[in-house]
């Protein structure tokens, strides 16, 4: 298979998972109210939010294991089927080794730290239909389940970094439906907080387990020696780990504290239709945004290798496609405007064209800044830390003085102030030199070029728009997204694919009779 059919294959399995677990969460929660009693439901759910700990535990030592990976793998040649060389086997079996012993000791720090965390919190709970002890147990089971789930992660790192993107999507796709719909049967059988927990526990354990042999039946060679714990191979790493750590929580602070400044300046009910327009456009960005996740290794593979030219076409084609999409959804919520909201949400819950616009703007830009980044950081190039903490202080202050000043406009600008002065400038500038990727090739190749499909979009779609006015609101809706939707096909047609993937398409839908000349992959 090859580069960009492996990078399609990643990016079609992100979604297909993120779906099925936004399905069937949406199956369980009715399930949930109905036969669990309120006190039981509403533990449940404070316990489940424990998952989200375990992402700031891990220090950032997964992505980097999994690049590290990456690059011996592409000691071995950029080509993801051509053989590992003796060498990258056996430094490959040392990552991997290491990678496991250190994962251990960082489930048994999940454990405990999460355990104590909820010493301190659940103890003050009140409670009146069900026994301390019956959370302490059913938290302490979901503590273990923490602690599997990091014990697996080496082997998502191996699976990754060797070139197998999406496989461990699709594995945590299955597990997920299995255990969700364990859960449901749980609950109608008259389950609770324990039964629920057990059934997380042992999900996580056999998605360990689907993994690692996954793994092994993919690459059998990587198990074919045994790894030992080699200094020379981690050296760098817990730098390299931190500096990306820092990243993450600078990324936090810039895109989850609004709520925080909402509640306390203007109000918690202002809050919902705030957050609702910031997320729209916030899955937007991130749907944009996995095809480069998914070409990381890739990168790594290709720059090992020597083959820059190659890693700037991936990252070309990925800016173009993550662009494009951002540039053309944006358009459609923002002509679709108030009758997006009062479909999705009901009547009195839009924000406000103002505030939709500077989320768009801020996220194309978000968007720009996290392709350049993830192709500059598979090239071991962990450059972004201070300037991306550096955006979530300044986004916290601006945002102490614009909300008091302008209302949650001066909210929305606080966030997209912050990052133009710090990461949407410096991640080009630094980005671009890394990847050797010339200024004007950049204006000229991909500035221009999705500037042009911005402005069709939203023109089509604001002509769409006006035309259907005087139909239903779902009318509007529907003729926005598909005007915007044919401008985004053009855009992939003329800017993504090249010329032999044009032709490929054509042959294969039978459109021209010349087209089975040219050869398909």
């Amino acid at each position: 298979m090859s580069v960009t059919r492996r990078i399609a294959f990643g990016a079609a399995a992100s979604w297909f998972s993120r779906g099925v677990t936004i399905l069937l969460g949406l199956v369980l929660m009715p399930v949930l109210f109905r036969y669990l009693p309120k006190e039981e439901l509403g533990v449940w759910l404070l316990l489940g939010q424990s998952w989200a700990a375990m992402g700031i535990l891990d220090l950032g030592f997964g992505i980097t294991l999994t690049r590290r990976i990456a690059l011996a793998k592409g000691k071995s040649g950029g080509d993801p089927n051509a053989p590992l060389t003796p060498e990258t086997l056996r430094e490959i079996a040392d990552l991997t080794e290491c990678g496991r012993r250190i994962y251990h000791a960082m489930s048994a720090g999940v454990f405990v730290v999460s355990w104590a965390a909820g010493f301190f919190y659940l103890r003050n709970l009140q409670l009146h239909d069900i026994s301390h002890f019956t959370v302490w147990l059913a938290w302490t089971i979901l503590c273990a389940s923490q602690a599997c789930a990091v014990w697996a992660t080496v082997w998502t790192c191996l699976l990754q970094g060797v070139g197998y993107i999406g496989w461990d999507a699709l594995v945590a796709s299955f597990i997920t439906t299995l255990t969700l719909t364990a859960q449901i049967i749980v609950v109608l059988c008259g389950g609770g907080l324990i039964a629920l927990a057990t059934v997380a526990t042992v999900g996580a354990l056999a998605q360990r387990w689907l993994i690692r042999w996954l793994a092994r039946v993919r690459r059998p060679e990587l198990f074919s020696l045994r790894g030992r714990w080699n200094g020379q191979v981690l050296r760098g790493i817990p730098s390299l780990a931190f500096r990306a750590w820092f990243t993450a929580v600078g990324t936090i602070l810039v895109q989850n504290t609004d709520s925080f400044f909402i509640a306390s300046i203007k109000g918690a009910e202002q809050i919902p239709a705030f957050r609702a327009a910031f997320l729209i456009v916030l899955n937007l960005h991130m749907l944009a945004g996995v095809f480069a996740s998914s070409s990381a290794v890739f990168v790594s593979h290709l720059w090992q290798a020597g083959q820059i030219g190659e890693v700037q076409r991936i990252v070309q084609r990925n800016l173009r496609l993550g662009l494009s999409i951002m540039l053309c959804g944006g358009a459609a919520i923002l002509m679709a405007g108030e009758t997006l909201f009062d479909i999705w949400l009901g009547p009195s819950n839009y924000v406000g064209w103002a505030i939709v616009a500077v989320f768009v703007v801020t996220f194309v830009l978000e968007q720009q800044t996290f392709i350049i980044s993830t192709g500059c950081r598979a090239t071991e190039d962990e450059a972004f830390a201070g300037v991306m903490m550096t955006g979530g202080i300044l986004k916290l202050l601006f945002a102490f003085f614009f909300t008091r000043r302008f209302g949650l406009v001066g909210l929305a600008c606080a966030t997209l102030v912050a990052q133009l002065l710090t990461a949407h400038w410096f991640v080009l500038y630094r980005g671009l030199r890394r990847l050797q990727f010339e200024f004007n090739r950049y204006v000229v190749s991909v500035l221009i070029p999705c500037t042009l499909v911005f402005v069709v979009a939203c023109g089509v779609s604001f002509f769409a728009a006006a035309l259907a006015n005087s139909f239903s609101g779902w009318f509007k809706l529907g003729a926005t997204s598909v005007s915007a939707g044919l401008v985004l096909l053009a855009a992939l047609w003329f800017l993504v694919l090249d010329a032999n993937q044009r032709d490929r398409f054509l042959v294969f839908v039978n459109l021209r009779a010349l087209g089975a000349a040219h050869p398909l992959e």
